[in-house]
């Protein structure tokens, strides 16, 4: 446990900093705006923690939007969010959530979505068969170490009075759109793509308002991907995952390539990395 935090904390560290680097011929006197989506996992606390801890007449983190597709619940990603912010002293920043049900199967988009209805926070979906949230177990080790983020919320976080409003909580949509229409800006993707493939396709009038878009998504093995035998196995022996999985979806036999924000969304990832930025 302590060492997939630690190993959790360098991931988000280095990528920060990586990113940090790339900013900095800022022009004089005015901040880089920011505006960062996550699906809240334990490397993305960290990651929030870093930009909120940034020179803000440098880097100016002007909005969080939150994907719930995959790792974490809207109601309890919320309130984490707000309580880092009240920590920080930043309860300025609008936080927006969307996610479940995002883009069908057929191409529909339903952008508004995403924690507004009570539907979500049973775990259930709103669109297609099969969601990757539907298996995560209740409880500890499942859903309940995902809603806490391994107890990290309910340890030390102090809680301030903002708090999730099923009915009333601002959409993904409508902080991307309000936050992007006012200039220039960054977009980190440290989650599944789904809120931004959304706005780029329902809002195309405002890609010359984005500046960069950096992304977590990249899935290195150390090893063979295709797996490997003891040097000593007969020539019956089934290949397994070795090495350091990294950051991939579920085990090497389902999956042996495809990055965790990659595979949560990939059609969302495509139109993120291919929208004529």
């Amino acid at each position: 446990m302590a060492g997939g935090l630690q190993r959790n904390f360098w991931v988000a560290l280095v990528w920060i900093i990586g990113i940090i680097g790339a900013f900095s011929c800022t022009v004089e006197g005015v901040p880089r705006r920011i505006l960062l989506d996550t699906d809240v996992d334990t490397d993305d606390f960290f990651a929030l923690l870093y930009l909120l801890k940034l020179n803000r007449s440098e880097f100016e983190l002007e909005a969080i939007t939150i994907n719930t597709n995959a790792w974490t619940d809207a109601g309890h990603a919320v309130n984490q969010i707000y309580d880092i912010l009240y920590m920080m002293g930043r309860d300025d920043i609008p936080v927006g959530v969307g996610g479940e049900g995002g883009i069908l199967e057929d191409g529909t988009i339903l952008p508004n979505v995403g924690g507004y209805l009570p539907i979500i926070e049973q775990g259930l979906s709103t669109a297609g068969y099969c969601r990757y949230r539907q298996a995560i177990p209740i409880g500890q080790g499942g859903r309940l170490d995902v809603d806490s983020n391994y107890g990290v919320r309910k340890a030390f976080l102090p809680q301030g009075h903002r708090r999730y409003s099923p009915l009333r909580q601002p959409t993904a949509q409508q902080v991307l759109i309000d936050k992007i229409s006012e200039g220039p800006i960054s977009v980190f993707l440290i989650g599944a793509h789904t809120n931004f493939a959304i706005f780029l396709m329902s809002n195309p009038h405002l890609k010359k308002n984005i500046e960069h878009i950096y992304v977590m998504g990249g899935g290195v093995r150390s090893k063979n991907p295709t797996g490997c035998c003891p040097s000593n196995s007969s020539s019956t022996c089934e290949p397994q995952q070795c090495g350091d999985a990294g950051n991939l979806f579920t085990d090497y036999t389902s999956n042996p390539y495809a990055e965790f924000n990659i595979f949560g969304d990939p059609f969302a990832a495509y139109q993120a990395q291919n929208g004529c930025i």
